[in-house]
């Protein structure tokens, strides 16, 4: 009997097998947008039919035949993973548990392990996509045990899944290679999948765990997309980027830089217009990755000088020159680019920020204002905090504030060239930091008048006055975006909101306090403005509870600037008339 549905194999089935494989994993990528699945659908009508012929043989021998009970788990996996990639989940589902079933009994067996495995990577692609990650993780934990078990009770690669579906035609040594390449395979894809469950589960440092074996396993097989590779190793680095361990993100970026250029030395005519943008958004993506490393830099160096002594700080550099596990790419020269350990002075700094502005300016040669502008306004800003944080090493005032007016005319630039309409969020975010900008300016042309002493000039007391109304007319625009066309503030802000534009009016209070008056009437209208604000805060916490706890400090101020207020106002008015 065993002769006999193998010689319909031999004659017909192998035959339609791969047509099936054909229209499946080739056809199906240009089937039209109106009949999406049309190749899939054929192939299930393939695997259906070689099913069918097959059934009087397992009616037949049963479990006698374990060959051909595995070859219909192999059909039965395969249809499957057609009806997910189609959406019809529940049918998947019961196809991939009919297949764990039936193997798992045989799941140490030669013939049997690859087919488990696969089955229960597939039931967890499955319950990730129905947003279960718990119970898709429970699948990929058994997949990962299955193998660890296997490669230590079982000599020898098990079969593989596509053995099933084509004549056994390879020499016995080519074979055995074959088999433990694609168990391997097997076990690459589990922690992949592991990688993207175990980050849904904010589990990070498990997520990067698995991402960087499977990153490596990939490269020992000479196995992998490099522009897949590149991209998910630039992603990784943004892991060990949260955790201030730059030697590990530097390198990831230096390996991902190496694997993507694979693609250029592979560049022919015959290079669709999609996968041409397709490569050169991957380009621009690990170069924003550089950018993001670059920027976190200097932001933990600027963090690390304001709160750390001489002792600690040389404690943290013993600290980043512990060793880690590196990818098998020579990088060296890549990863000279630019260094790993904190930045200590203004030199160093400008190394840094001169990288990282020139990776920020490769990214817009893709990110375009005209077609790409959500991204373009995001290296904007990452290029504004490039020069904030630049201008902390920097000891010179009058050169900090050059720094920051840069950083001014580049997000104001941006900001009136979108519509507010379209771009609601993203104008309020630039208005805000813009309003940030010019309020810390004038900070710094007091603390220099505070320097040189004397008698200011006329010019820089106009200069701090055109900062601070500039500051109050940005704080001021913000506010009012949350009006939604109607002429007056809303009564509830939203929650998320709520804190930035009750800072906005404390600081809008704050800033008017600031401006030098022409005389006593205007002196008196800022100390006005500055009561209002104060008061208005007051009056929005008293009936928002929420409002008053996340404001706390700023409240007390307000507090005592509206009970003070009042009396230095009398005061400077009878000293006016005195």
């Amino acid at each position: 009997m065993a002769s006999e549905w193998k010689h319909y194999l031999e004659e017909e089935g192998y035959e339609k097998f791969k047509e099936a494989m054909r229209l499946s994993d080739e056809d199906s990528k240009d089937d039209p947008e109106d009949e999406p699945f049309r190749s899939k659908y054929k192939s299930r009508e393939i695997l259906l039919e070689v099913k069918e012929k097959l059934k009087p043989y397992l009616e037949k021998n049963g479990e006698q035949d374990q060959e051909l009970v595995f070859l219909n788990c192999v059909v039965d996996l395969r249809l499957g993973v057609n009806y997910i990639d189609t959406e019809e989940l529940h049918s998947g589902e019961e196809y991939l548990t009919k297949v764990t079933e039936s193997t798992e009994k045989y799941k140490l067996d030669q013939n049997a392990a690859d087919i488990y495995l696969h089955a229960l990577n597939n039931l967890g692609i499955l319950w990730f996509g129905r947003r279960h990650p718990e119970k898709a993780l429970s699948y990929l934990m058994k997949a990962e045990e299955l193998y660890f078990q296997y490669k230590k009770e079982v000599d020898g690669a098990p079969k593989f899944v596509a053995e099933y579906l084509k004549p056994n035609d390879e020499e016995k040594e080519k074979m055995e290679h074959l088999r433990n390449a694609n168990f391997e395979n097997s076990y690459t894809h589990t922690l992949y999948y592991m990688a993207q469950v175990y980050a849904k589960l904010d589990e990070s440092e498990k997520s990067a765990q698995c991402c960087h074996k499977t990153l490596q396993r990939q490269l020992d097989a000479h196995k992998y997309n490099p522009l897949d590779w590149a991209i998910n190793a630039a992603t990784l680095s943004q892991y060990f980027v949260t955790k201030d361990e730059y030697p590990q993100a530097r390198h990831c970026l230096a390996c991902a830089e190496v694997i993507f250029e694979e693609i250029q030395f592979g560049e022919n005519e015959n290079v669709s217009e999609e996968e041409k943008e397709k490569n050169d958004q991957g380009k621009a993506d690990i170069k924003r990755c550089w950018a993001k490393y670059g920027l976190a830099l200097l932001e933990f160096s600027r963090d690390r000088l304001l709160k750390a002594t001489e002792e600690e700080t040389e404690q943290d550099s013993d600290e980043t020159e512990k060793e880690f596990e590196k990818f098998n790419l020579e990088v060296t020269s890549r990863e000279e680019q630019i260094t790993c350990k904190p930045l200590r002075d203004f030199e160093e700094a400008r190394n840094v920020f001169l990288r990282v502005q020139t990776w920020i300016n490769a990214a817009k040669e893709f990110y375009v204002f005209d077609g790409r502008c959500t991204d373009y306004v995001e290296l904007v800003q990452d290029h504004s905090k490039a020069f904030k944080l630049l201008a902390f090493f920097e000891l010179n005032l009058d050169r900090q504030c050059k720094m920051h007016k840069r950083r001014a005319d580049m997000l104001l630039e941006v900001c009136n060239e979108l519509n507010p309409q379209h771009y609601l969020l993203v104008v309020r975010q630039l208005t805000y930091e813009l309003a940030e900008i010019y309020s810390g300016m004038m900070d710094i042309k007091y603390i220099i008048l505070k320097e040189e002493g004397g008698q200011p000039s006329v010019h820089a007391l106009k200069k701090i006055n055109s900062l601070a109304l500039q500051s109050i007319q940005k704080y001021q625009a913000y506010i009012d975006s949350f009006k939604d066309n109607k002429p007056d503030l809303p009564k509830d802000y939203p929650e998320l909101d709520t804190r930035p534009i009750l800072v906005a009016w404390f600081c809008i209070g704050r800033l008017y306090s600031k401006i030098f008056p022409l005389n006593v009437k205007e002196r008196l209208d800022y100390i006005k403005k500055t009561e209002k604000c104060y008061q208005y805060l007051i009056d929005y916490c008293k009936g928002h509870e929420k409002a008053a706890e996340c404001m706390r400090s700023e409240l007390e101020v307000c507090k005592e600037m509206v009970a003070l207020l009042p009396v230095k106002m009398e005061k400077i008015r009878q000293e006016a008339e005195a």
